[in-house]
């Protein structure tokens, strides 16, 4: 039985295809329903999906987390190996960690000599992604399953993440903020900055244009960037490319040492937000 551990997560995670490739991350789809039809997100192409988000008569919606596939993904790599770390987004956001332990815990009762440990992570988007591929890169050195947690158990706390919205629409459709909110959006025109850390999303700036917010979140970086050390950097967006492309050169201009991923929002991220977010998750080594 091989050694290696094999690395499980989500479409949430918006891992690029030929990273996802390279440290054969098992990537779990999830079904989006847009004007009654159903889909795997993976399926979907994001140009697409984001002009039938606009102009959908329906919210859309995704369907809700359930063990099912992870049963199929735990119980395949079985056959591979007999060490799997699972990593999700955090239980506040959804369902993922329980359908992944439910699917754990059928898996293991056929598979007794397999181990599975399934983590929620602290971050999302971006930031789960850099957990995910820094246990991946971990993996691929052969390290063990019990080493792998604890490099991303250490890891989590030092990941921040900034982002803005360009708007407050999609949240209050899929009923993830109060409709008073929309109040705000509407007469105000802010595009707030939020941040994620310990499993928790805050808004921490209310500014009224997109520089503002790309101006916030750059400096906001430049308060955590403390040493002189290897920056790790994922500069994330849904349907922003040209935005996302200027914080991605503004980071390069002020940190020329970041190694920089550019992640594009997945659908099931997409239905939630909207077009329009930009942001950047990150760590020093």
């Amino acid at each position: 039985m091989a050694s290696k551990v094999a690395i499980v997560t989500d479409t949430t995670a918006c891992i690029p295809a030929e990273l996802v490739r390279k440290y054969q991350i098992e990537v779990i789809p999830i079904e989006i329903v847009i004007d009654g039809k159903a889909s795997y997100d993976s399926a979907l192409d994001l140009n697409e999906f984001y002009k039938l988000l606009k102009e959908s008569s329906q919210t859309p919606k995704t369907v809700g987390s359930v063990p099912g596939p992870y049963i199929e993904a735990f119980s395949r790599l079985s056959a591979k190996t007999d060490q799997i770390l699972c990593v999700t987004e955090p239980v506040r956001f959804s369902g993922m960690f329980n359908a992944a332990q439910l699917a754990a815990m059928q898996v293991l009762e056929k598979h007794k000599n397999l181990c599975i440990k399934v983590i929620p992570c602290e971050t999302a988007a971006a930031g789960l992604g850099l957990v995910v591929l820094e246990a991946a890169r971990h993996a691929e050195s052969g390290k063990s399953l019990d080493n792998l947690v604890n490099v991303i158990n250490t890891l989590m706390p030092k990941i921040y993440l900034y982002a803005t919205l360009d708007t407050f629409e999609y949240l209050i459709k899929g009923g993830r903020i109060p409709k008073i909110a929309a109040l705000a959006d509407s007469v105000l025109q802010i595009k707030p900055v939020f941040t994620l850390r310990n499993g928790d999303a805050q808004t921490i700036a209310l500014p009224r244009t997109a520089e503002k917010a790309l101006q916030n979140i750059m400096d906001l970086m430049t308060e955590h960037v403390k040493g002189k050390g290897k920056l790790r950097v994922a500069v994330m967006h849904a349907d922003a490319l040209e935005r996302a492309h200027r914080l991605e050169q503004n980071i390069k201009e002020k940190f020329p040492q970041a190694e920089i991923l550019f992640m594009e929002f997945t659908p099931v991220m997409g239905v939630h937000t909207g077009p329009g977010v930009v942001g950047v998750a990150f760590y020093e080594v």
